[in-house]
């Protein structure tokens, strides 16, 4: 049996540990807010290029780039779970003529890159040219 200064004791350790998970909570909470805080104005957290690289404009390959960002969507749905998360991550990974494009709605914060599927709209009428890819190919 634990003497009454045994008990005491695992009674005051039980309270310091109480202290130091309520620390860790207040901890926890603060640091989610820095996440939070420190989200970009263009996609919500901070964005992973595409392993394939970086959009350029070129028009037969647009769909390819966009198939690759939802799938990149698809397994990262809390990251990319607005629809200003996801323009941010397609504007990151643009490059050349698709930058150019780009630049004056980000400068002017067009109302689109708050809203993925009209952005994507744009983006599609802007770059998505199927028959470039296809009349590129030569037959064999």
């Amino acid at each position: 049996m634990a003497s009454l200064e045994q008990y005491q004791e695992l009674v005051a350790a039980m309270q310091n540990l109480t202290v130091e998970v309520e620390a860790l909570r207040t901890e926890n909470i603060a640091l989610r807010q820095q996440v939070v805080l420190r989200r970009d104005d263009y996609g919500d957290l901070p964005t992973m290029p595409l392993s394939f690289g970086m959009y350029n404009g070129y028009p037969g390959g647009f769909k390819d780039f966009i198939d690759a960002c939802r799938v990149y969507f698809a397994f990262r749905p809390h990251a990319y779970d607005s629809a200003r998360s996801r323009v941010g991550f397609i504007i990151a990974n643009l490059s050349g003529n698709a930058l150019s494009w780009v630049t004056p709605l980000v400068t002017n914060n067009d109302p689109s890159l708050n809203d993925y599927d009209c952005f994507l709209e744009m983006f599609k009428e802007r770059f998505d040219r199927p028959e470039v890819l296809y009349s590129s190919l030569k037959p064999l």
